[in-house]
């Protein structure tokens, strides 16, 4: 960390005096994956370095193993919560929610933090969150209402959402704050000298709200056409179906699936691969768009959620409409092909995250926004 950096810290520890703990509620806890997992880790690190005296408990409300295990997990997640506020003083509740059922569980926390006079940090990642609330039942929408006015904050991703929120569901404006995704900076290092132009990564949950379908299908499409393309798909989720997808479009042995990976096999991916591609239907801000920002490597994406608000078209990423087939083909071909198109990308998209997406800088404001909130704390004896 800089000089000055440090010093910003050693004052926030200074200031930060009636912070004692702060409870991380988050699917999977520090194993889980997808965004939340991410952000929940790399909070949890960071704090573990630089803020020592500030104690963080990781609860996991909801296991990512199988649907009866995971029952246990919820009053589980209730009694550690407890431990947490009454014998160890923690006076933040963070969690992290994204929509449908996480609302009922996030919500059954918030009401015995609420009952233990916590402050509650409502941190919103569903990037299908505006959709489902429009079609959820007269029930789920009283419940909707009720978590997010009884917030004490409530994190968003982007505009979008802080306008949703305020005009859809009634939040009062002092109660919505924009705070948008960060990662720790991955090492400085050249990319693999025989790195394949043709050869894509993905880094996501495998579901259809991502794009595989269509991006094996443009996979294919580029295979037609005697291109040499090939995948990487790194990531849990229905693997199996995207397998056999890939099998029935003659691609099986251009892709790869490792299954869900963390730690330095991610890094070995991000500077190995040519392109990270992540042709989503819907999304929030990707941390693995923030990762290939932060590593020099060119990002393929569409224009949904909050990454227009950040990335702009031929300057720092590639853009594509969703499910969008010959689109995504298209734009991979341009990637392996233009090379003048990649150095951009890249070194302009390496400029956005010094700019807007370091860790250090958000933690700051996190435990500036924690610290707002904890005097108001009453003991929870």
């Amino acid at each position: 960390m800089h000089e000055g950096q440090q010093k910003q810290g050693d004052t926030f520890r200074r200031d930060a005096g009636g912070l004692r703990g702060v409870v991380l509620a988050s699917p999977g806890g520090l194993a889980g994956g997808g965004g939340m997992g991410s952000v929940t880790r790399a909070m949890k690190a960071w704090m573990a370095e630089h803020t020592p005296d500030i104690e963080v408990d990781v609860i996991d409300p909801r296991s990512e193993g199988r649907a009866l295990w995971s029952l246990l997990y919820g009053p589980a997640a209730l009694v550690r919560l407890v431990h947490c506020r009454v014998w160890k003083g923690h006076g933040v509740l963070h969690l992290q929610v994204s929509e449908r059922l996480s609302f009922i569980r996030k919500s059954a926390l918030m009401f015995v933090a609420r009952a233990l006079k916590m402050r509650v940090v409502l941190h919103h990642h569903g990037a299908e969150l505006i959709p489902f609330f429009r079609g959820a039942s007269p029930r789920m929408k009283r419940l909707v209402r009720w978590a997010v006015c009884k917030a004490d904050v409530n994190i968003v991703l982007g505009e979008v959402w802080r306008t949703f929120l305020l005009d859809e569901v009634g939040v009062p404006s002092e109660r919505v704050v924009i705070a948008i995704n960060a990662t720790k900076d991955f090492p400085t290092r050249e990319p693999a000298a025989d790195r394949d132009p043709w050869h894509f990564l993905v880094l996501a949950n495998l579901s259809p709200r991502k794009g595989i379908g269509e991006l094996l299908e443009a996979i294919a499409l580029l295979n037609q056409r005697g291109l040499p393309a090939k995948l990487t798909l790194a990531g849990g989720g229905e693997i199996e179906r995207y397998r056999r997808q890939a099998e029935a479009l003659q691609i099986g042995q251009r892709c790869t699936f490792t299954g869900w990976i963390q730690g330095d096999a991610v890094t070995d991916l991000l500077f190995d691969r040519s392109v990270l591609v992540l042709p989503s239907h819907h999304e929030g801000l990707p941390m693995t768009i923030i990762e290939a920002l932060s590593a020099r490597l060119p990002v393929l994406t569409t224009p949904v959620g909050s990454i227009p608000e950040h990335l702009e078209n031929e300057v720092t990423c590639l853009f594509v409409e969703p499910r969008n087939v010959g689109g995504i083909a298209e734009a991979l071909e341009r990637l392996a092909t233009e090379q003048d198109l990649r150095h951009r990308l890249i070194t302009n998209g390496r400029v956005l995250y010094e700019e807007r997406f370091g860790l250090h800088g958000y933690m700051l404001r996190m435990l500036a926004l924690y610290e707002s909130l904890s005097p108001k704390a009453a003991s929870p004896r």
